[in-house]
């Protein structure tokens, strides 16, 4: 029977959460809380203090989505409570309002997370343009739209507003919320690291990069906080320039130091006109409408740019990758091809051959066939995980009879060499997973346990279970280690260690990168640990949505 369809684990839980339990989520929701309250104060106070009332960007929204990015359902009471003590304190509304705008302040970024984890690409946010929409639409549009409703609503419980007026309060009250969230939101996932989306240098950056930066902070600075110059109405124009500059640091340095940037223009920008400062109040028209045209056409710009050229770069990677593919793969099956068909030739000479020689042949013919087999089944599984078009038979797997019949597996070829392995005692788990696939995660990453651990080793295979719910399945070996170069490459497709222990080791450099495809089907990690010649730690997570504790007796 097909299964539910059901919204994936949560992809930027931070660890730090996710090991804590309790004890993390409710200091995570305390810190939310009052983060919400302190930019709420800002905002509220800033904006009263020039007579602009409600607050046109609600800087608040940002913590909201990101906390509701980051922990799902378990944010939900920080963002409450904060919404709940701004609303009553700064806002002085009644107690029957403030908990229905707290209420719908909550629900709407827990529905824009959701969409967001059910639309997110498993490449990453920020590294592709499906991922940049699904950011904007959850974040920006839908959970705004779901705020605004609930807003509008609560304001309607003293008295019925008519229709034109409900639609007036809508409107504002999501082009604020939305505006709030835009502002910072993005920056603010990637200083906290839940998006990586750094896609700048890998060496530390250049004189030159850091003066543009600061450069362009200086010129923000200059451009929203300085006296207002008469007769100037063309240079409303000249902020948008900006655009330039940022997209360069963007390409340059990475996506964090442009998003700040961005953040520091957002609120520069609205606060010094709002203010009265600023190119803006020379020009036509509405100088607030006019900031956030400015900071929606810089987020976009630099979200767009980043994600096509990770794009370009991704698929620049899959050709190299085909090139290392013909390379590789073409002297992977040439060498038993060429052992079939000599040895195939041998015996199919007129002359007589001695039966056990022609056994021998045999078991070479077998050996090099399983070989090719072998070869090409990886070849052929990484090319459906790469393309998408690998269907999960997903059932309640029990992990510790997976780690077992993985174990039985290598026992053989770990006997030969004198190797032992150990397998602790762990937790009775369920996970919701595809057994064959996990089956074939534990037994790559065995193989290579037996293969790189010198005769008389010994490999340990542990399974645990931390506060938060989720599950690691960890091998550990005292074998060769990786080398720390081939360590940032070890899950690159036919890539393989450089030394001489490791080239001796037979093998094609596809199953740790064929392990890492099916790991992150099931919403999980695959990280890898080595030290040279002290061993190699190879730990699978799954997330706590994927597992239950089986019931004992």
């Amino acid at each position: 029977m097909p299964s539910t369809p059901e919204i994936p684990a949560n992809p930027w839980q931070p660890k730090a959460l996710a090991d804590g339990g309790a004890p993390m989520l409710v200091l995570y929701n305390l810190a939310v809380a009052a983060g919400y309250f302190a930019l709420a104060m800002v905002v509220s106070r800033f904006f009263a203090a020039y007579g602009v009332f409600p607050s046109p960007i609600w800087l608040p929204a940002s913590v909201a989505t990101v906390a509701a990015i980051g922990a799902g359902l378990g944010a939900a009471p920080g963002i409450y409570i904060g919404a709940f003590v701004s609303n009553y304190v700064l806002f002085d509304s009644p107690v029957a309002e403030v908990a229905t705008i707290a209420a719908t302040n909550s629900v709407g970024p827990l529905i824009g997370a959701a969409l967001l984890r059910r639309w997110h690409p498993r490449r990453g946010l920020f590294d592709s343009f499906a991922g940049v929409v699904a950011f904007l639409v959850s974040t920006t549009l839908v959970a705004p739209a779901v705020t605004a409703l609930g807003g509008a609503a609560a304001l309607s419980l003293g008295a019925p507003i008519e229709a034109g007026r409900f639609y007036a309060i809508w409107i504002g009250w999501w082009l604020s919320d939305s505006g709030g969230t835009l502002f910072l939101s993005a920056a603010a996932m990637l200083w906290l690291g839940l998006e990586t989306g750094q896609r700048g240098p890998a060496e530390p950056l250049a004189p030159r990069e850091m003066a543009v930066w600061f450069a362009v902070a200086i010129a923000t600075l200059a451009i929203f906080l300085s006296p207002t110059a008469p007769g100037a109405s063309i240079r409303w124009a000249f902020p948008f320039l900006l655009v330039v500059p940022i997209a360069w640091i963007a390409l340059r340095m990475s996506l964090r130091a442009a998003l700040t940037l961005v953040s520091l223009v957002a609120v520069v920008s609205c606060a010094g006109t709002v203010a009265g400062f600023g190119l803006f109040q020379t020009g036509a028209g509405n100088s607030l409408q006019l900031v956030g045209v400015l900071v929606v056409l810089l987020a976009m710009t630099v979200l767009t740019i980043v994600a096509l050229v990770a794009e370009r770069r991704s698929a620049e990677d899959a050709n190299r990758v085909k090139s290392m593919f013909l390379a590789t793969a073409s002297h992977e099956l040439r060498t038993p091809l060429n052992t079939i068909i000599g040895l195939a030739s041998l015996l199919a000479e007129p002359r007589a051959h001695p039966p056990e020689k022609a056994q021998g042949y045999a078991r070479d013919i077998e050996r090099s066939g399983e070989h090719l087999l072998a070869l090409i089944d990886d070849l052929l599984d990484l090319s459906k995980i790469e393309a998408g078009r690998i269907d999960l038979r997903e059932s309640d797997v029990n992990l510790g009879d997976v780690v077992q019949h993985a174990v039985a597996f290598v026992a053989g070829e770990a006997r030969r060499r004198k190797i032992e392995i150990a397998v602790p005692t762990g937790p009775v788990l369920l996970a919701r997973a595809d057994r064959k696939a996990l089956l074939q995660i534990l037994l790559n990453l065995l193989s290579n346990a037996v293969k790189y651990t010198h005769e008389g080793g010994n490999i340990t295979v542990e399974t645990r279970q931390d506060a938060a719910g989720s599950a690691s399945v960890a091998v550990i070996d005292n074998g060769a280690g990786i080398e720390p170069d081939a360590l940032a490459r070890i899950f690159t497709p036919f890539e393989r260690g450089r030394t001489r222990a490791a080239r001796d080791v037979p093998g094609t450099g596809l199953g740790l990168a064929i392990a890492l495809g099916l790991a992150r089907l099931h919403d999980g990690t695959l990280d890898i640990e080595s030290v040279v010649a002290h061993g190699t730690r190879a730990t699978l997570r799954l997330p706590a949505a994927r597992i239950r504790t089986a019931a004992v007796g």
